[in-house]
């Protein structure tokens, strides 16, 4: 027979069982009473959370305490200071958090905490929802020996040491891929943020500056509105300028932030500003303002700065720019460095002609009709216009940049040379739009541009000028002659201390050739390739620049010729009723006393006017012809 108190043990016995059947029921198992399994190597630690339900941070070290709320304003500091957290370091910590994928583990009793900063020194790391549950709590202690590969990462990834704190989960120590740890030095003073402006750069309207110069406004109609300069008068802005700007505010960034002294001046004290920029966007009635007080000293590496919508900070921005961080010396905030400096916007596929009114010399119209060549008209003769040369004209004027505004008020365009023009260039348009061009150059050789009907002058590189035509044979087509190969009878060329080669055309069937010099037969070490090839230079050549038919050092190399081609064709006469051989002849010299010359000379027997070949087609019409 049992006794009573065996009776009575095994009831308690039972009773426990039971209880803990039911308590293990209702939390999914036994992890909180025996403690969970360690995180598996390559799993994450956090994945029961998205990153948009973590509303409050906590942290803390070195005694040092620090909370954060997310707010309409972004992410707010209510201690150690009532000021704005730094939205990348929130986001950085979320997703650190989010990415602490397991390494390698040890049991907590078997690691020295010291040894790897989790003890005192640690960083204790807290995510919160809504509702103040807890999402994630951990310490983040020193950066381990070791590195991890990561997929996406060309190099191997710093792991630190992390110690979770919740209930299940504190009994092991993880090493994890990611280093966050730079944020928390020097008493969390990285997590408060040192960008004065916070802003949607998608949402922004406008951009006012206000500097000792006078008052600057950016503006736009839309979201998707170009900026424009609308005060002090209305002016397209140069995108990239803009571009820069947006992107210089966004990311100006102070080199010390601290408290406001209670005596301290308020922004709107009567104090004599330096600089002030405003923020306005289109869902805010209310613009941010920076106010820069002027700088102490010339020596002065900082400037102090208030924002609007954090009175209770003083931002040390810097003035001069030092490397990775954004200086107000790298802001364009006047009017001439945002304002668009393109000569023209030209709208090319709608362009009809191009006029050329150069003071010395005829006037140049170039026009085209549409799917057909543009055309050239110099002095009542029309022909094919080099093509090359108007697009270097139209590059000019359309990616040309002016270095400089001179004035937006001139009245009187004598003081640079713009009342007698050195060169006028008139662009027409298929809707009858005319834009006029009108270049001078003042007493001291500089450069200068007027749109016609405007009172703006601009400054412009000479260069930019200098790559104009302006010359009537400037105009010439590149094209210097066409060779048919139907009725090519032979071709003679002469090199410089050799002999002449008669290359005489066979056949027009299969390209056949028979050469000769000297009464001799060399069409067995001919190579017909080679022959071809340089025949298709021949028939399509074209030159790289025509000359003054007066250039003087043309007519000087020209007179001992380095290369001479004689192209001899059938040409058939009508009248007589006979085929006569036409011979058109070529010869080329080198444009310098180099060896290895970049440009040749070169002058067709029936024209007067020279020209200039590059090295590479010289060499192409010089080949090796024979088999070594």
């Amino acid at each position: 027979m049992r006794s009573v108190a065996f009776t009575f043990l095994l009831a308690i016995a039972t009773a426990f069982a039971c209880g803990l059947a039911s308590w293990q029921w209702h939390q999914g198992n036994f992890d909180t009473l025996f403690g969970a399994p360690p995180t598996p190597v390559g799993e994450r630690i956090y994945d029961s959370f998205k990153p948009d339900q973590v509303k409050h941070i906590r942290v803390s070290t070195n005694g040092v305490n620090a909370t954060f709320s997310l707010t309409k304003d972004g992410w707010q500091a209510s201690s150690p200071w009532i000021d704005r957290m730094d939205p990348r370091a929130a986001v950085a910590i979320i997703n650190f958090t989010l990415s602490l994928r397991v390494e390698d583990h040890a049991n907590g009793d078997e690691i020295d905490l010291s040894k790897v900063g989790l003890n005192d020194g640690a960083v204790n790391i807290r995510l919160e929802s809504a509702d103040h549950t807890p999402l994630a709590k951990y310490n983040l202690g020193r950066v381990t020996p070791w590195k991890a590969e990561v997929d996406g990462l060309e190099q191997p990834a710093p792991t630190v040491f992390i110690q979770p704190r919740d209930k299940s989960h504190k009994r092991y120590i993880y090493s994890c891929a990611g280093d966050i740890t730079s944020l928390f030095k020097d008493g969390l003073k990285f997590l408060r943020d040192h960008h004065p402006f916070y802003f949607n750069p998608i949402t922004l309207k406008f951009i006012r500056i206000r500097s000792q110069q006078g008052d600057l406004t950016l503006g736009r109609d839309t979201a998707k509105s170009p900026w424009r300069i609308i005060k002090p008068i209305d002016l397209s802005t140069d995108p990239t300028a803009a571009k820069t700007l947006l992107e210089g505010l966004f990311e100006l960034q102070a080199v010390k932030v601290s408290d406001r002294l209670e005596s301290a001046p308020q922004p709107n004290d009567k104090v004599v500003k330096n600089l002030q920029i405003g923020l306005m966007s289109f869902d805010l009635e209310t613009e941010t303002q920076l106010d820069i007080s002027p700088i102490e000293s010339p020596e002065a590496q900082v400037m102090k700065a208030t924002v609007s919508n954090r009175p209770g900070t003083v931002f040390d921005l810097p003035v001069k720019p030092e490397p990775g961080i954004i200086s107000l010396a790298n802001l364009p905030l006047s009017v001439n460095e945002l304002r668009d400096p393109s000569l023209t916007h030209l709208h090319i596929p709608s362009l009809r002609g191009v006029s050329i009114r150069p003071a010395t010399g005829p006037e140049i119209l170039i026009s085209r009709v549409p799917e057909k060549p543009w055309m050239v008209e110099i002095n009542h003769e029309t022909s094919e216009a080099n093509e090359k040369n108007l697009y270097a004209l139209l590059k000019a004027v359309t990616t040309g940049r002016a270095t400089g505004f001179v004035s937006d008020a001139a009245t009187d365009f004598t003081p640079w040379g713009l009342d007698r023009p050195m060169l006028k260039l008139r662009f027409i348009a298929t809707d009858d739009k005319v834009l006029e061009l009108r270049f001078g150059m003042d007493a001291k050789g500089g450069c200068f541009v007027n749109r016609q009907g405007t009172p703006t002058v601009m400054r412009v590189d000479p260069s930019l000028v200098a790559t104009i035509s302006v010359r009537p044979y400037e105009w010439r087509h590149a094209r210097l002659w066409s060779v048919d190969r139907t009725n090519l009878v032979s071709i003679e060329r002469r090199l410089s201390g050799k002999p002449s080669l008669f290359l005489k055309y066979t056949s027009f069937n299969d390209d056949t050739w028979k050469a000769e010099s000297e009464g001799r037969d060399l069409t067995g070490s001919l190579d017909p390739m080679r022959v071809n090839y340089m025949f298709s230079i021949i028939e399509g050549l074209k030159v790289t620049r025509w000359l003054s038919s007066t250039d003087e050092a043309a007519s000087a190399a020209l007179l001992n010729p380095s290369l001479t081609l004689a192209v001899m064709e059938k040409t058939r006469d009508d009248e007589l009723n006979f085929t006569v051989i036409n011979t058109r002849t070529i010869i080329f010299a080198p444009a310098s006393k180099d060896a290895n010359p970049s440009f040749y000379f070169g002058r067709l027997n029936t024209d007067i006017q020279p020209f200039l070949i590059s090295r590479d087609i010289y060499q192409k019409l010089a080949i090796e012809l024979f088999d070594k």
